[in-house]
């Protein structure tokens, strides 16, 4: 019997084996033939979710953002200090499932968890690989296999509240700039938004939606009409969850990263939270052993630390959603005063995004026209 199998050989289930496997005998899951492939990921993230062992995975460092409005308004700004990163996925997840096996951890690749089977003492495992069927047991299980997560339904059969469709180029591209840039309103990303992101000799270009239209046909629109002729290196797809901190753990199960919605509402990255996450289950893992009693501790310090930017951020996603795009084009008008984009430009935080809402609306009070009740929620909370 292990001491811990984590079901999925992402970022966040990886860096939970890096950490645990210094003390306790740990076994990654990876159902894939490589770890980090395929890539679904638009790979710009804060510096805060760069470590030594990652920094390598950096392709481009990020201070200029325009946001285009549907109308063609755009809200520019520029810090002097790297407000993110963007980063060769692949890389990232292989160099934390490196340090995770030096450190001790098993990595088990083309293996699929096909089952779980919680029992009294332990859980158990039934595996589909290269050595064909077996079980195995393991004292706890994380569940780090993504927003499609098998074995989330044994800790919460809640749905998502938003599972959003995303598509994703990746271009050819001599240029060396280091802006982002974003694009919002029904006709190009119902519900969410359209981005250009720098990777160094490649561009990033994709959207996600939750509305009808395939993000991929969405994203062709989008293309012929901004971009041109342009030559397509490789195609990506995904899907990102969204919603408030649910549960977390039931018996000898946790949930970790996209299995357990551990996204960003505004942006929908995930690997600062999963970063964090996995942190935290570490170290309730360590410090009270591999027991139910520690995941407990884990869901509620997890809670404890974000709940508040989590429920501030899904505010301001149900208030972008609900928006028509000729409010959004006022809107950006708004928040492209000089005071705010100054506010912006100091404190901004892709990681917080709630965080400056207060003093946001505080300078721009006439933001609180596009939805009264709620935006005055996030004055007071």
């Amino acid at each position: 019997m292990i001491d811990i199998a984590i079901v999925g050989g992402g970022p966040s289930g990886n860096r939970a084996a890096m950490h645990l496997s210094r003390e306790m005998d740990v076994t990654v899951f990876e159902e894939h033939a490589s770890v980090g492939a395929p890539v679904q990921c638009a790979g710009l993230i804060s510096p805060r979710a760069v470590c030594e062992r990652t920094r390598d995975s950096v392709r481009n460092e990020i201070r200029r953002f325009v946001l285009h409005s549907p109308g063609g308004r755009e809200l520019s700004l520029h810090s002097r200090d790297v407000r993110g990163v963007v980063i060769d996925r692949e890389a990232y997840d292989r160099a934390l499932s490196e340090a995770a096996e030096k450190n001790g951890a098993s990595v088990r690749l083309s293996c699929r968890v096909s089952d779980v089977k919680p029992a009294d003492d332990c859980v158990k495992l039934l595996l589909k690989g290269e050595k064909g069927r077996e079980e195995i047991s393991a004292r706890i299980v994380v569940a780090a296999d993504g927003p499609q997560s098998a074995v989330r339904p044994l800790v919460t059969e809640k749905p998502f509240d938003i599972t959003y469709r995303g598509a994703q180029y990746v271009v050819k591209s001599d240029s060396q700039e280091d802006q982002v840039e974003m694009w919002i309103g029904r006709k190009i990303a119902p519900g969410f938004f359209a981005w250009k992101i720098p990777a160094g000799e490649e561009v990033r270009i994709g959207l996600c939606t939750c509305g009808k239209t395939p993000p991929m046909k969405l994203l062709d629109k989008l293309m012929r009409s901004k971009f041109g002729e342009v030559k397509i290196i490789r195609k990506q797809a995904g899907l990102i969850p969204i919603g408030p901190i649910g549960r977390l753990s039931e018996g000898r199960i946790a949930l970790l990263g996209d299995a357990g919605g551990q996204t960003k509402p505004v942006t929908g990255g995930g690997i600062f939270l999963g970063k964090r996450a996995a942190e935290i289950l570490a170290d309730c893992l360590l410090s009270f052993g591999n027991t139910m009693s520690a995941l407990r501790k884990y869901e509620l310090s997890y809670t404890d630390q974000f709940e508040r930017e989590i429920s501030r951020a899904m505010l301001i996603r149900r208030i972008l959603n609900d928006l028509p795009d000729k409010k959004i084009d006022r809107a950006v008008e708004l928040l492209s005063s000089p005071d705010i984009v100054e506010i912006l430009e100091d404190s901004g935080d892709i990681d917080y995004p709630g965080s400056i809402s207060a003093a946001i609306l505080r300078k721009a009070p006439r933001l609180i026209q596009f939805a009264p009740s709620l935006l005055k929620h996030l004055l007071v909370h």
